[in-house]
């Protein structure tokens, strides 16, 4: 289909759809709750393209509402298969190796066919067994010619539905992941790196990854044959403890967030496999990757929790996010101690990680701060393994896991990292030089002090707001004493000869602004 014709089908559709969400939001708001599910209906009508979009945008908290993202995370990665036969002839354009060439067999029905890629089961010449991820054909065109037109189109998306950011750099910055996603050798470089960084974790298993066959379109890894890991009856056949899973899987993902600052993205159960003792991760198309900066904002955060330390918790959000417009400190700090309330309450243990950095999110949004990416997708994971723990273990308290953990954590790998001798020496370097600018820095301040040039300001919140009442203020006595002088000086002027017009013009100009003082003052409702 031709861009033109692509763009106004998409037009068509979503202004159909935008209609029906200004008629619910401005006659009918009744019917609100309809439009999260006409929008994954708007995106299925629009195709593959628009189905990986739509489950993008799910995993994106800081952009949509949540009613949308609960509803667009709906959308089923599901698409037609493609003929084996374009499998064949992208596999030897990208490797120059024919399918007989790389692999003993194939078999020609996918395991899985979704919107970006299809999955087939093979056997390499060497006996390994491996699954070989294709490239639908021309999708990387499609996906991105998609995006552009949304990009253009992005002006026209209503206000109510885009929360804090703007949409036209949100879309780019989901067209920007995309491109990164569309080639397969950086998925292959993420799996690498998280099977490294998990080697010494017993408990957890990472696909091979085979970077001879692996390309822009097309992925080889290692088949993993277990069991999916929310199929509690076969597990218990096998033998497994159901609670140790639960335990060992949040303990290696807290390692994954905390220490290593790199996380899968995405642990929902089918992407969780438990083989021969160990629990594997696989699908690395959605991964998070903390900054230094934000890893270190995200343990202050919970610290701060901890320690029920609201100057550092407030001091950290305006670290970690970005304001977008003016931000009120003092309703940020009502809102933070609201959390304090909810999270540090006898009923603690009913809450989770996910949950907690979901509502610590939405706050920020509240206040007109954008926040890293990534902890949107730290939010939603956590919220999708809440659904796996609950699945499998609901008696299991997660909770007190967790919190031992990052007490343990911070005792000793966050306190020996702020102990550490380079870094005692360089504080020790800064307060000594620090303290030897007290003396001259004091003797300065007593020299303004006795010379009169000392001034002291004073900051204050809405110190406009206050400054206008002030002014209204002061304006209201000036004209009562304009008043009071032409009362009297009208009765004196009364009482000698020739003054008396003067003396009762006095008096009307007196009344006058007397009533328009009294209108003032009864409008501004502060009598």
């Amino acid at each position: 289909m031709a861009r033109d014709e692509r763009l106004h089908e998409i037009v068509r559709i979503l202004s159909s759809y935008g209609l029906q969400f200004l008629y619910h939001n401005q006659v009918k708001p009744s019917r609100k709750d309809q439009d999260p599910e006409n929008l994954r209906l708007a995106f299925e009508k629009l195709g593959p393209s628009f189905i990986k979009i739509g489950q993008i945008l799910s995993t994106r908290i800081d952009i949509l509402p949540q009613a949308f993202v609960e509803e667009l995370a709906h959308l089923q990665d599901k698409a037609p298969e493609f003929p084996f036969a374009e499998v064949e002839r992208i596999f030897m354009e990208e490797t120059k190796l024919s399918l007989g060439e790389a692999f003993l067999s194939i078999d020609e029905k996918p395991l899985a066919s979704a919107s970006i890629a299809q999955v087939h089961r093979a056997v390499l010449r060497t006996g390994e067994e491996v699954v070989v991820k294709v490239q639908r054909p021309i999708i990387d065109d499609l996906l991105i010619r998609d995006l552009d037109i949304l990009i253009r189109l992005s002006g026209k998306i209503p206000k109510e539905l885009v929360e804090v950011v703007d949409p036209k750099e949100a879309l780019e910055q989901v067209k920007a992941n995309t491109l990164i996603e569309l080639d397969f050798r950086n998925e292959a470089q993420l799996l690498q790196r998280f099977r490294d960084l998990n080697a010494t974790i017993a408990c957890i298993g990472v696909p091979k990854v085979y970077p001879g066959l692996t390309t822009r379109r097309v992925l080889v890894e290692e088949y993993i044959e277990g069991t999916k890991i929310t199929n509690r009856e076969q597990l218990d056949l096998l033998g497994y403890d159901l609670d140790d899973i639960s335990r060992k899987l949040m303990l290696a993902y807290l390692k994954q967030v905390f220490h290593d600052g790199f996380f899968h993205g995405d642990p929902h159960p089918g992407n969780l496999i438990i083989k021969e003792g160990k629990i594997y991760f696989i699908d690395f198309g959605i991964m998070g990757d903390l900054s230094e900066t934000t890893k270190k904002s995200l343990n202050d955060i919970l610290q701060g929790l901890a320690s029920k330390d609201l100057d550092r918790m407030v001091k950290v959000c305006l670290e970690l996010g970005t304001p977008k417009g003016r931000v009120d400190k003092r309703n940020l700090y009502a809102d933070v101690e609201m959390l304090f309330d909810m999270y540090l309450s006898n009923n603690m243990l009913n809450v989770n990680l996910g949950t907690f950095i979901t509502d610590f999110i939405r706050m920020f949004k509240r206040h007109n701060i954008a926040i890293p990416s990534d902890l949107t997708i730290l939010a939603k994971s956590l919220s999708i393994l809440e659904g796996v723990f609950l699945e499998i273990s609901p008696e299991l308290n997660l909770i007190s896991i967790a919190k031992d953990y990052l007490k343990e954590s911070f005792t000793l790998t966050t306190l020996m990292q702020k102990f550490s001798a380079e870094k005692l020496a360089l504080r020790g370097y800064a307060f000594i030089k620090d303290s030897s600018e007290i003396p001259s820095s004091l003797l300065a301040l007593l020299k303004q002090t006795a010379s009169g040039r000392t001034t002291l300001r004073i900051d204050v919140d809405q110190l406009d707001d206050k400054w206008k009442d002030v002014k209204k203020m002061s304006n209201r006595v000036v004209i009562s004493l304009i008043v009071a002088g032409l009362l009297l000086s009208s009765a004196v002027m009364s009482g000698t000869p020739g003054g008396q017009f003067l003396g009762q013009a006095g008096f009307v100009i007196a009344g006058l602004f007397s009533i328009w003082l009294l209108i003032s003052i009864f409008r501004s409702g502060n009598l």
